[in-house]
């Protein structure tokens, strides 16, 4: 019976064994397959921001009259309906999925009237001028009203006039042929027109519908000897750009009706202009001539304080004469064509060119981007109408754009900067990364400084020098602070600390400088008593002698601290920072930051050092003590080296924590993405960061991918400052192992 009960206990155990290695290894194989699948699931939330341009055809319409010059063209935000106007003023209106044409109208144009010149004047409505060669301009506007009915959308384009004038500059002539044109329709109702005629005159209208006569001014004599090529008027009506025959640009600032005057005159090409464009925002100007070259503008602020625009990117030139610009409604892209056909798609804020086509052997007489910025109309000198979806998602993200200096609106230079969202439509976005690694690793940085000294002390001392006692006291007592939550300390850091910070900032670093000093006066009164006295204290309580010390360190600070700031600093230690360092103390800075994600730190540095120093074999210090080394000369020359492998982990593993550390330095900082080493101002940490933006991140926008791409570097950040500890950490061991 005992042999069978022997059996059956050893089948129990072995079942039990065999269940308990499964578990394990189940649970083992698990975290690592839910750490790959983390990673895999970034990557696949990130991987889009690589993903190419692309153009893809979607409707193609031949159009029924072949006779007359298509001038203007367009499409609804659903590209469902599209609409042409002919230089006859015919307007057509398609639906493209079965090509029917849905209405027409006229601009009803004499009999021998023809449009020279279009241009559209707003990026959210389809409003439009024409020029005529007989001297006329006609205002009107396209709208695409969506209606529903039986869960289904119908299109119905409407069509209105605006207005009319006819160019009457000289009256002892025939009325001049409009040779270029230039309008824009402000959201605030006003119109402008500019416009040039055969005999080189340039003029500009404003229609104001709080006054009851419009303005008229003649810009010619500004002109010099250059003669206009292409007009544009920002969407804000604030200027006017005229490009001339010899490359020459004239800004002329319309931003008081009753004023108009020359900005600024500058040489911009070796070659005519032959196209000119603003992009949303009114800031960024597009230029092309005609030898092909591709630049964009923009104003920007020189010593004198004055604004002068310059050449700020460069794109892909053209072989031939760009002689169109399309820009989107949405963002930095525009689309630019030459006298070929040949298309470019660029992107201001990358300098990039995102694709090189051409839909057709013929050469381009409209074409237009639609109003979501996702499809592209053409019109060929076929008469073939083609529209294309434009897959283009995260145009602003490249390379550059996330790690390198970019010259963005409004900046002096390029910079790093951060900065993804704004209080208008026409924001450009600044996704740079490196200013939230740098905040990343400057937070970390002043952590460090604060909490390895104190951890690694302190673990040398409860595992070297303390008594057992007060080990068992001091070793729970610290760990129970690694349980303490981050946003707690975060919370006190930016609500309690950084406020007494600020007010006794002198004291505080009075402190700092004067307690090291008053340790060592008072290590010297401590040798001064003779031994046999020191050693009738018990082990331990020797601690008690410091606190006098701190006590008295902290009285006399606290008296001297007002005279000190009023000698040295004439009363305010703020002012002098800024008026001598150029450095402004913002109240949430990297000295609150440090202080609380440093005291969170501590535990893990500590705990992991105490237990790396006390696992070090008893008989290497009892052989370093027998041969008459002091016990400090023993832990620095034999305890330290043998357990630096842990100590170096244990630092490795606080430096992980601070890198992904959040809610502190969420809450301690400023959140401000600066550039900016010193300890008086704030910054933003990439996790910080994720926790701030991702509420407002649309699902799939780019600033949505971008998140998850910092997620990405703060893994791979962990991942490897993790197996660099493991890795040296092991080296050092085994290199001590022999001792």
């Amino acid at each position: 019976m005992k042999e069978k009960d022997n059996i059956k206990f050893r089948k129990k155990v072995d079942r039990a064994n065999i269940l308990t290695r499964y578990i394990i290894s189940i649970g083992g194989y698990g975290i690592i397959v839910s750490i790959i699948g983390i990673l895999l699931f970034l990557v696949y939330q990130s991987f889009p921001l690589s993903f190419q341009a692309s153009v893809e055809k979607l409707f193609s319409i031949d159009l029924p009259s072949r006779s007359s010059r298509i001038v203007l063209t367009g499409i609804d935000q659903y590209q469902e309906v599209a609409y042409t106007l002919n230089e006859r003023g015919i307007v057509s209106f398609y639906r493209l999925n079965d090509q029917k044409i849905l209405r027409k109208d006229s601009l009803q144009l004499a009999e021998d009237e023809m449009i020279l010149c279009a241009s559209k004047g707003n990026l959210n409505r389809d409003i439009f001028a024409v020029g005529t060669n007989e001297g006329r301009i006609l205002t009107a506007e396209v709208r695409m009203l969506p209606e529903y009915s039986n869960n289904q959308r119908i299109i119905r384009p409407n069509f209105k006039f605006i207005e009319v004038f006819l160019n009457e500059a000289d009256s002892s002539i025939s009325p001049n042929h409009i040779e270029s044109l230039g309008f824009s329709y402000t959201e605030d109702g006003l119109f402008y027109w500019a416009w040039t005629d055969h005999q080189h005159n340039l003029r500009l209208k404003i229609s104001d519908p709080d006054e009851d006569q419009p303005y008229y001014y003649n810009l010619t004599e500004n002109l010099g000897e250059e003669q206009i090529s292409q007009l544009v008027i920002g969407f804000d009506g604030r200027k006017l750009i005229a490009g001339s025959f010899g490359g020459e640009l004239f800004w002329f600032d319309l931003r008081d009706p009753e004023e108009i005057f020359l900005q600024d005159n500058w040489k911009a090409s070796q070659d005519a202009i032959t196209a000119l464009k603003f992009l949303i925002g009114d800031n960024t100007l597009v230029i092309g001539d005609a030898q092909g070259l591709l630049e964009s503008w923009f104003p920007v602020r020189n010593q004198e304080n004055q604004f002068k625009y310059l050449p700020v990117h460069q794109f892909s030139g053209h072989v031939t004469a760009v002689t169109q610009i399309y820009v989107s409604p949405r963002n930095r892209t525009f689309m630019s064509i030459d006298e070929s056909g040949l298309i470019h798609l660029n992107y201001n804020t990358t300098r990039k060119t995102q694709l090189r086509f051409r839909k057709s052997e013929y050469s381009v007489q409209a074409a237009s981007i639609s109003p979501k910025s996702n499809g592209i109309i053409l019109v060929d000198a076929r008469h073939r109408l083609g529209t294309y979806l434009l897959d283009s998602e995260h145009p602003e993200v490249s390379f550059k754009t996330l790690f390198g200096k970019v010259w963005y609106e409004g900046y002096e230079e390029p910079e790093f900067v951060w900065q993804s969202t704004g209080g208008s439509d026409d924001f450009e976005p600044k996704l740079s990364l490196i200013p939230l690694i740098f905040g990343t690793l400057k937070g970390t940085f002043y952590a460090m400084i604060f909490s390895i000294p104190m951890a690694i002390l302190a673990a040398i001392y409860v595992s070297q020098f303390s008594p057992k006692w007060l080990a068992r006291t001091i070793k729970p007592t610290v760990e129970i602070m690694a349980a303490l939550p981050s946003v707690v300390i975060g919370f006190l850091a930016g609500l309690y600390f950084a406020p007494l910070f600020e007010e006794y900032l002198v004291t505080i670093f009075l402190f700092l400088v004067i307690l090291p000093v008053m340790f060592a006066v008072g290590i010297g009164i401590w040798r001064l008593v003779p031994e046999e006295k020191r050693m009738l204290m018990p082990l331990g309580w020797e601690l008690l002698y410091v606190i006098p010390i701190i006590l008295v360190t902290y009285f006399l600070v606290n008296t001297i601290s007002f005279s000190v700031e009023t000698l040295l600093f004439s009363g305010n230690f703020k002012q002098w920072i800024f008026e001598s360092l150029g450095q402004t103390y913002d109240q949430r800075n990297s000295i609150v930051v440090g202080f609380a994600l440093g005291f969170a730190v501590i535990p893990i540095i500590f705990t992991i050092s105490e237990d790396a120093l006390s696992n070090v074999p008893d008989s290497l210090a009892s052989a370093s003590l027998a041969l008459g080394a002091s016990r400090w000369q023993t832990v620095r020359k034999v305890v330290l080296p043998a357990a630096s492998g842990g100590i170096f982990a244990a630092v490795m593993l606080g430096f992980g924590r601070a890198i992904g550390e959040t809610m502190i330095v969420l809450m301690a900082t400023g959140n401000t993405p600066i550039l900016d080493i010193s300890p008086f101002n704030g910054f933003r940490a990439m996790s910080a960061c994720i926790a701030v933006e991702i509420p407002e991140a649309p699902v799939g926008g780019t600033l949505y991918r971008v998140l998850f791409l910092i997620a990405f570097l703060l893994f791979v950040f962990t991942f490897v400052i993790n197996s660099l500890s493991a890795l040296i950490g092991d080296r050092l061991r085994k290199k001590y192992s022999r001792f």
